[in-house]
């Protein structure tokens, strides 16, 4: 039995029953701390504290301080919205040639020895 589930946002139908499929466990806990990540400023209408700001980062220059800012952000956003997961580490390197960071996020479910890790790209956009 699934100990964590969470809707699949991409809205694809599971397919047999036709219903909206679902993720479980480290998938729907890879999924949550993906979105609090990239969630931005007023992205949430009724929780307006809720977004981790690094895209305010994104348009800084790439140097070691921007990325510490980033890891920053992220470690607040984790720790302070998703109580399922133990932060274990975020590393933020500066890819210079892609004018990006790559953000690796370490993390545990509670109560488990299983260690997730995801992996994203934060690009400007204009």
């Amino acid at each position: 039995m699934a100990r964590y589930s969470d809707l699949n946002l991409d809205f694809i139908p599971h397919p047999i029953t036709g219903d909206i499929s679902t993720l479980t466990d480290m998938e729907a806990l890879k999924r949550s701390v993906r979105n609090l990540v990239l969630t931005g400023p007023n992205d949430r209408r009724f929780r307006p504290e809720l977004e981790a700001g690094v895209h305010r980062y994104l348009f800084e220059p790439m140097t070691s301080i921007t990325a510490v800012k980033i890891k920053n952000a992220i470690e607040h956003i984790i720790k302070q919205f998703e109580p399922r997961v133990e932060l274990i580490d975020v590393i933020v390197v500066s890819n210079e040639v892609k004018n990006s960071f790559d953000v690796t996020v370490v993390f545990r479910p509670k109560n488990t020895q299983e260690q997730g890790q995801l992996t994203i790209t934060l690009e400007r956009v204009r």
